[in-house]
């Protein structure tokens, strides 16, 4: 039965995109725009959706969409990659994997030829259906692409750049590996910030540069890494990061900065600091080869155990176990993943880390990285707290912009981990893109959120698990529209996906007084602050970060 359903009309990629296709393992489907987005507006525009609908002081009937890719978790020794597509008007539930469809779906790498062709394809497609007036349910209806939710690496690519390990790192702004550790200098399009946004004419100059140089550069008998290290040397002396042009046209500009990617990688770099600190501090022997011979006293057992038992993140945990098990702490670093889960745990209990880290016997030296690290964690989450909102008022952004700072500058003068693309993207490119966001809609960062598309693919691997290989994506396609579009149209709801407000900063800190804001709890209820927070040389730290330069009273990293 669920084969004589309606769906539209779905293309499979080998017919469409067989000249970029890299093997004839390479399968997969895609709907045009043209098509699917007039069906998806009259789905949203019956009576008891079109109720929820936010038009952002537009007229009734003007559909603002989002579209973007990743790669999708699907079998072991096998990549995939999809684009969804959600309109910006559903509010909170961009957040929602049922308010996410796909439109594109291969089992290839997210930086394939296919892929790169694909959005060719649907650059022209959006610039053509903007031009156009339907008529839906009785109204005048017209789509606009407003957002593309993608991590940096996606970005990079679609901005035709360079990648993020590129000297000038970051798909936002002019900011290099040499000055980002600037803690003085400001992002923004005032002749007195440092660093500007990426202006799209002069990206096309410099590709027509490169591409006079490449001429240039093959001419010359050298190897073909001598010829590749050379172009990208050039790109770099022109202060820039671009190599071909934007597959999206300028298309490019309306991206803003994604949060729960960003959220993610911080945790990630937090762990991996306070990671490094308690296997250094603990001087483990060499003969020390299993976890399980790890010293149950030694800062790094401590904080292992905390990280399973307190801070919730079990995953993780056996992770760390199973990679010193491996390299006994040495080699290859540490490949973990953060999901938002992490992250969660992560805001809620980074302190317990932080407090199994400190010991008695501490050099200076040590307690002042400590405490640097356990002030890092306060203010990255209240950062995440901040960005990751929904709802959100110029005053939360004005908080953020000091957090961010904050958080940046900790990084730049107190801590040996220093800057990278991630941390530089919080402190400085998160606050002005929030202030973007609520001029634009009213609202926060958290409309260009990936959460509910990391959640689709989820549900999409689950169809697939549904599937023959051969028919893999077309089944895959079937699936989905009939239980988010049709079977809703008979009256049969899908409950609800998970798209609620998630509290980053515990309640314990705001409702019991027996608890530090950081999270731990103090000595004694009537105390001001708990032992980490309350140490002398945290004030010290304060200072520091709120002067941008390292007190006298602190030792230099």
């Amino acid at each position: 039965y669920n084969k004589q359903v309606s769906i539209g009309n779905v293309y499979k990629l080998e017919e469409q995109f067989q000249g970029v296709m890299e093997d004839e393992t390479t399968q997969g489907c895609f709907r045009k725009l043209i098509e699917y987005l007039p069906r998806l507006a009259k789905f949203y525009l019956r009576k008891e959706r079109k109720e929820t609908l936010q038009w952002f002081g537009k007229t009734e009937g003007t559909f603002l969409f989002a579209v973007g890719g990743d790669g999708c978790p699907f079998w072991k020794n096998e990549s995939a990659c999809s684009f969804l597509l959600s309109f910006i008007n559903v509010g909170k539930r961009v957040a929602s994997s049922n308010d996410n469809f796909i439109i594109f779906g291969g089992n290839c790498e997210e930086t394939s030829p296919v892929v790169r062709k694909y959005y060719q394809f649907v650059c022209k497609e959006i610039s053509e259906i903007e031009k156009k007036v339907f008529e839906i349910e009785g109204f005048h209806v017209t789509f606009k692409c407003a957002e593309l939710p993608n991590d940096m690496k996606m970005l990079a690519m679609l901005a035709g750049e360079l990648t993020i390990s590129a000297k000038y790192f970051s798909p936002f702004a002019n900011v290099s590996l040499d000055d980002c550790r600037d803690v003085k200098g400001t992002f923004g399009t005032e002749s007195s910030n440092k660093w500007k946004p990426w202006n799209y004419q002069q990206r096309v100059n410099v590709v027509n540069k490169v591409e006079a140089f490449k001429k240039k550069v093959a001419l010359e008998k050298i190897s073909d890494k001598t010829k590749r290290s050379k172009v990208t040397d050039y790109i770099a002396k022109q202060s820039s990061r671009q190599e071909f042009l934007p597959i999206l046209g300028s298309y490019i500009d309306k991206a803003h900065v994604e949060p729960l990617h960003l959220k993610n990688n911080a945790w990630q770099y937090f762990f991996k600091a306070v990671f490094r600190e308690a296997i250094r501090k603990s001087k483990l022997p060499a003969d020390c080869k299993k976890f399980s011979e790890v010293p149950a006293d030694s800062p790094f057992a401590r904080v292992i155990t905390a990280l399973q038992t307190e801070v919730k993140t079990r995953r993780l945990a056996n992770k760390t176990k199973q990679w010193f098990n491996e390299t006994q702490g040495s080699g290859a670093d540490l490949h973990y993943r953060f999901t938002g889960k992490d992250s969660r745990c992560f805001c809620h209990n980074f302190m317990r880390l932080i407090k199994w880290l400190r010991c008695e016997s501490d050099s200076r030296k040590e307690r002042q990285t400590v405490l640097a690290l356990g002030y890092l964690g306060v203010r990255l989450r209240d950062c995440v707290s901040l960005f990751s909102r929904f709802e959100i008022t110029a005053d939360h952004i004005d908080q953020l912009s000091i957090a961010c700072h904050e958080y940046l500058k900790v990084n730049s003068l107190l801590l040996p981990s220093s800057v990278n693309p991630t941390i530089w993207t919080l402190g400085h490119i998160v606050p002005a893109h929030c202030r973007q966001v609520l001029q634009k809609y009213g609202q926060g960062l958290g409309m260009v959120t990936m959460e509910g598309r990391e959640a689709k693919h989820i549900f999409l691997k689950k169809l697939g698990e549904n599937t023959t290989y051969q028919n893999r994506w077309v089944e895959i396609f079937r699936h989905e529209y009939v239980m988010l579009l049709w079977l809703p149209q008979q009256g049969l709801l899908q409950p609800e996906a998970a798209c609620k407000n998630v509290a980053y900063i515990p309640e314990r800190v705001f409702s019991d007084p027996s608890y530090c804001y950081c999270g731990l709890l103090k000595a004694r209820p009537e105390d001001a602050k708990c032992c980490v927070c309350g140490d002398p040389i945290m004030k010290f730290i304060e200072q520091s970060v709120k002067e941008g330069r390292i007190a006298p009273q602190l030792l230099l990293i």
